[in-house]
C-alpha cells in the first residue's frame, strides 16, 4: 500500500522533503494497521470464545470444545484437527482460558472457527444426524432383495450387514451401522476408472474408445450397438461401434483397459489402488512426497472368481477387439511352431483381452468400507479436491463428465427411474454398495448386500428416497417451494426463519413487491412465526392496507397469535381506523390480544438493531426452541444478543415464553438486558 501512495507522487516531481514527510505519516499508518489487524484476530478468537463460555466466567471446559465439534461433524479422525486434540488430550477434565484456547484454536483457527460460526457445508450436523438417524431406523427394517449369488463369495456375505456413511466436503462425518466392514466394491469402480482414463489421457482420446450415451440395455449386454455420433467440425455423422458409456460392462473394460496400458499388470493395478487412496484421504505425505502408501484392499480371490465365472465379460473383451478400439501389442502373426504336422496348429489368444480383463476384474474386486467410499463420493461431489487432505486429485471437468454420466448410467436398468426420483448423480455395484454425490455439498455411501432385480441394493434405493423426501437435495429442487423438507446448507433455526422472515419483514414496512413475488414463488403467507405471527398481524398493526387488501385477496385467512389477537386487535391497538375497517366490512373474526404487562416497572432497556433480518429472526427461532447451540453459532457471528424483530420481540422474550431455561440463562450470562419491550412493553419476565 505504501509503495502504491507514494509512487504517484514521486512521479508528480513534488518536493523531496514533502515526500519524505508523507512517507513518514505511512511509518505511523503502518503501525496503526498493524495494531488493528491484531485487535480483529483477538477479536475473533475472543468472539468464539466468549460464546462458547456459556455462563461467561471466562473459561470454557475442554469437553465444550470437544462435544462443539463433535456435534458440527468432527473428530480426532481428522488429521487436520491432530494437533488441536493432542493438545485438549492434555486438558482432559479441566478447562481452558482464553490464552489456552486461542494457542489451541491457532492450530486449526480457520476449520474450527467455521464449524463454530455454522459456516461448514452443513452448518447444523447434529440436527441433519438425527434426522438420518430416523431414516436409517426405517429403512434398517427392509429385508427385500436377494445377495448376489453368480459369484461365490458375493453369496457368502452376510445379507443382514446395513451400513451409511456420509462425508461433505469439509469432511464433516456421519458413519451409522456397518459402515467400517469391507465389502467388494464392484461395479462401483466404473465411474473412478473413467476418470482415471481421462486424467492420463484426456476427454476426448477416452471418448474415442467409449460413448456418453445412456444404452437401454442391460449392463452386461454383448451387443456393442453400433451409432450415430457427430464427427468433426462440420458435425456430420457417422457410424462408430464403441460402447455407450463407461458404466456398461463394455464401457469399463474398455476405460480398464486405457489405464497405464502399456506397462505390466502389477503396475497398473498399483497406480488405481495409488489413486483410490488418493480419493480416499489414504496417502500418507510427508514433505510433499509419498512416504507410505495404505492401498485400498484387493481381494485376489474374487478377482479369481470373476475371471473363472466371467464368460459374458470374456465375450465382451473379444467384441471390443474386434472394433479395433480395444488398446493392443501391434504384432505379426508368429510362425507355426507345430508346423511339421499337417492336422495341428498353435492357437493364439490375445493377450491384450486378458490384460483388459485382468485390470477390470481386479479393480472390481477392491475392497473399501462404507466410510472410505463416502470419502472418495465426497472427493467428487467436491469438484476433484479431498475434503480432508485438500489434494486436488481429478480436474474440474473430469469429474463434471463423470457425474453427467454417473447421473444417467450409474444404476444399471434403473438408473432412469433413480435419477427420476432422488435427482442425484449416483453408482451402485453387486457387493450392494451405492454411492450418491451431492455437488458441493456431500458424498455418501449405503452398504446392505440385498439387491433388487436391477442389481441395486434394496436398502440403499430406499434410504436414497427416504432422504430425498427429508432434505432439499435432488439436483432441481432449486424450482421448488416446500417448507415441509430441510435443505441441510441451511441451520434449522435460519430454515425456519427463511420460510417466514421475509414475509413478515415485507409486510411490516409495506413492501408490496416483495410479497407478490413471495406468493409467485408459492409461499405460504399464512404461515406465523414462533409467536404465531403473520404477514397480515404485521401489516394492520403498521397500518399498511394495500398488504391486508392483498393477502385478503390472496384467500389469506386472519388467524390468532401467541395471545389469542388477531390481525384486526394490532390494528385498532396502533389506532389504524382505516385498516380495522377492512376487517369490519369483511365481518372476519376478531379478539382482544392478552399481553400480560406489569406496569409497576417502567424501567426501559434499549434492544439492538442489526442488519441482517433473517439472522436476528434465526435468532429468536434458536431461544424459543432452546437450541443452545444454535444461539453459540450466531453469537459467534457476531450477532448482538439483544437484537430485535418486528414486534421489537427479543431472544430472551422468546426464551422466556417457552420456558427455556438454558438458553434463559445462556443469554443473560452474555450480557443480554433485562428490561428490553416489545411492541406491547412486556419484558421478557412479563
Amino acid at each position: 500500500f505504501s509503495e502504491d501512495f507514494i509512487q504517484p507522487l514521486k512521479s508528480a516531481d513534488l518536493p523531496d522533503y514533502l515526500v519524505e514527510k508523507v512517507m513518514e505519516r505511512l511509518v505511523s499508518f503502518r503501525e496503526v494497521f498493524d495494531d488493528a489487524t491484531n485487535r480483529f484476530t483477538v477479536d475473533r478468537e475472543m468472539r468464539l470464545f466468549f460464546a462458547l463460555d456459556d455462563d461467561n466466567d471466562g473459561k470454557v471446559p475442554e469437553s465444550d470444545l470437544r462435544q462443539a465439534l463433535a456435534d458440527a461433524g468432527l473428530g480426532p479422525w481428522d488429521e487436520r484437527l491432530s494437533f488441536l486434540y493432542e493438545r485438549l488430550s492434555e486438558k482432559v477434565g479441566q478447562s481452558l482460558t482464553f490464552a489456552e484456547f486461542s494457542e489451541i484454536f491457532g492450530s486449526a483457527g480457520l476449520l474450527v472457527e467455521r464449524a463454530l460460526q455454522g459456516n461448514l457445508a452443513i452448518p447444523d450436523f447434529l440436527n441433519f444426524s438425527k434426522r438420518v438417524d430416523e431414516i436409517f431406523d426405517a429403512v434398517e427394517s427392509n429385508e427385500g432383495g436377494e445377495q448376489a449369488q453368480y459369484i461365490p463369495p458375493l453369496a457368502e456375505v452376510d445379507p443382514d450387514q446395513f451400513g451409511v456413511a456420509i462425508i461433505t466436503i469439509d469432511g464433516q462425518v456421519y458413519a451409522r451401522g456397518e459402515h467400517d466392514v469391507d465389502f467388494s466394491i464392484q461395479s462401483m469402480c466404473k465411474p473412478f476408472n473413467y476418470c482415471f482414463a481421462q486424467e492420463e489421457l484426456g476427454e476426448s482420446v477416452v471418448h474415442e474408445h467409449v460413448g456418453n450415451e445412456p444404452s437401454g440395455r442391460a449392463f452386461n449386454d454383448r451387443d456393442l450397438m453400433a451409432r450415430y455420433r457427430s464427427s468433426g467440425s462440420d458435425h456430420e455423422e457417422e457410424v462408430v461401434e464403441i460402447p455407450y458409456n463407461p458404466m456398461i460392462n463394455a464401457g469399463a473394460i474398455m476405460t480398464a483397459s486405457l489405464i497405464k496400458s502399456h506397462q505390466p499388470f502389477v503396475d497398473r493395478l498399483s497406480h488405481v489402488r495409488r489413486q483410490w487412496a488418493r480419493m480416499t484421504g489414504s496417502l500418507a505425505k510427508e514433505s510433499g512426497e509419498a512416504s507410505s502408501i495404505p492401498f485400498p484392499r484387493f481381494n485376489k480371490e474374487m478377482a479369481r472368481q470373476e475371471n473363472f465365472t466371467g464368460f459374458n465379460n470374456f465375450a465382451l473383451g473379444y467384441l471390443l477387439m474386434s472394433t479395433g478400439k480395444l488398446p493392443s501389442r501391434s504384432r505379426e502373426l508368429p510362425d507355426d511352431a507345430r508346423q511339421d504336422d499337417p492336422d495341428d496348429f498353435d492357437f493364439i489368444q490375445e493377450p491384450s483381452v486378458a490384460d483388459a480383463l485382468k485390470l477390470y476384474f481386479s479393480t472390481c474386486s477392491i475392497e473399501l468400507t462404507a466410510k472410505e467410499m463416502a470419502m472418495a463420493a465426497a472427493t467428487l461431489a467436491n469438484g476433484g479436491i479431498c475434503p480432508t487432505t485438500q489434494e486436488r486429485v481429478l480436474s474440474q471437468s473430469t469429474v463434471r463428465n463423470c457425474l453427467s454420466v454417473s447421473q444417467m448410467c450409474g444404476m444399471y436398468d434403473g438408473s432412469g427411474d433413480f435419477f427420476f426420483k432422488i435427482g442425484l448423480p449416483a453408482k451402485s455395484g453387486v457387493g450392494g454398495g451405492v454411492i450418491l454425490m451431492v455437488p458441493k455439498l456431500m458424498g455418501i455411501c449405503i452398504f446392505s448386500p440385498r439387491l433388487d432385480p436391477m442389481g441395486n441394493s434394496v436398502r440403499g434405493i430406499d434410504f436414497s428416497r427416504r432422504l430425498v423426501e427429508k432434505c432439499r437435495i435432488h439436483l432441481y429442487d432449486g424450482v421448488m417451494t416446500d417448507p415441509a423438507r430441510i435443505d441441510p446448507r441451511v441451520p434449522l433455526a435460519r430454515w425456519q426463519a427463511s420460510q417466514v422472515a421475509e414475509a413478515l419483514w415485507s409486510a411490516s414496512k409495506g413492501d408490496m413487491r416483495t410479497l407478490m413475488r413471495l406468493a409467485q414463488e408459492q409461499f405460504d403467507l399464512e404461515a406465523g412465526d414462533y409467536d404465531n405471527r403473520t404477514p397480515m398481524h404485521l401489516a394492520a398493526a403498521e397500518g399498511h392496507a394495500e398488504v391486508v387488501d392483498f393477502l385478503l385477496e390472496r384467500g389469506v385467512e386472519p388467524r390468532p397469535d401467541r395471545w389469542g389477537g388477531y390481525p384486526i386487535a394490532d390494528a385498532m391497538a396502533s389506532g389504524h381506523e382505516h385498516v380495522v375497517r377492512i376487517f369490519v366490512d369483511k365481518d372476519l373474526a376478531t379478539t382482544e390480544s392478552d399481553h400480560h404487562v406489569d406496569e409497576s416497572n417502567r424501567n426501559r432497556d434499549l434492544a439492538a438493531e442489526h442488519g441482517d433480518d433473517l439472522a436476528v429472526v434465526e435468532l429468536l427461532w434458536a431461544a424459543a426452541q432452546n437450541n443452545l447451540m444454535g444461539l453459540r453459532r450466531l453469537i459467534a457471528q457476531g450477532v448482538p444478543v439483544h437484537a430485535h424483530d418486528y414486534d421489537q420481540r427479543t431472544a430472551l422474550h422468546l426464551a422466556a415464553a417457552e420456558g427455556n431455561m438454558e438458553s434463559i440463562r445462556y443469554l443473560l450470562a452474555h450480557g443480554h438486558p433485562v428490561n428490553v419491550r416489545d411492541r406491547w412493553f412486556a419484558t421478557p419476565l412479563d
